[in-house]
């Protein structure tokens, strides 16, 4: 993993997107030799070291710099035999995919990490724009959106309708509460506002 500190800005701003980009990145086991046990989304449910913090990996005994492969004992996952009380290693038994739906296998493909948004089949393709969609979804349109930007609406009309309809429409009364000098005398009726 690159050093955040040095580089350049450039870097450094990618850098900091880890975060935001790593639901996206899944795993997928191969021969589990480069995955990570902890830090990589193989499972169902993300990293495990998300699920049980830091001492996933002292309680268990299982690194945290461990792959896939280390965490298998002749077949079954080393955790699967022991009778510990601990809710960590509970956790992780119930977490944990049977081997064999991992398959993990010495002559199998290598791990390969694939790209995945929302509900949809990981994929070894990037679309920029169903990332796009899934990190800003469309907001729902307001139901007076339609009588406001119609197609011969004049837009003078249609801007300050628009500022009425957001509240944002700076009225008299709304100058007066941020301390500007103007009249409070309402202009149809000449009548001091209360």
């Amino acid at each position: 993993m690159a050093n955040v500190t040095s580089g350049s800005w450039i870097w450094k701003s990618i850098c900091k997107l880890r975060p935001l980009a790593r639901p996206f990145v899944v795993c997928k086991v191969g021969t589990g030799i480069t995955c990570s046990f902890w830090s990589d989304n193989w499972t169902e449910l993300g990293p495990l070291l998300e699920l049980t913090s830091d001492r996933g990996p002292m309680v268990s005994g299982l690194s945290k710099h461990a792959v896939v492969a280390d965490a298998v004992r002749e077949g079954n996952w080393w955790i699967s035999r022991s009778q510990s009380r601990s809710p960590i290693i509970l956790l992780l038994k119930e977490c944990l995919p049977p081997p064999s739906v991992v398959n993990m296998r010495e002559d199998g493909e290598d791990d390969m990490y694939l790209w995945k948004v929302g509900i949809d089949e990981a994929s070894s393709s990037f679309s920029t724009a169903r990332t796009w969609e899934a990190l800003n979804p469309p907001a729902q349109r307001d139901e007076w959106y339609a009588s406001v930007w119609c197609k011969n609406r004049i837009p003078k009309h249609a801007f300050i309708t628009w500022l009425v309809a957001r509240n944002r429409l700076h009225t008299r009364d709304r100058l007066i509460q941020w301390g500007l000098a103007t009249p409070s005398v309402c202009l149809l009726c000449a009548q001091e506002d209360e």
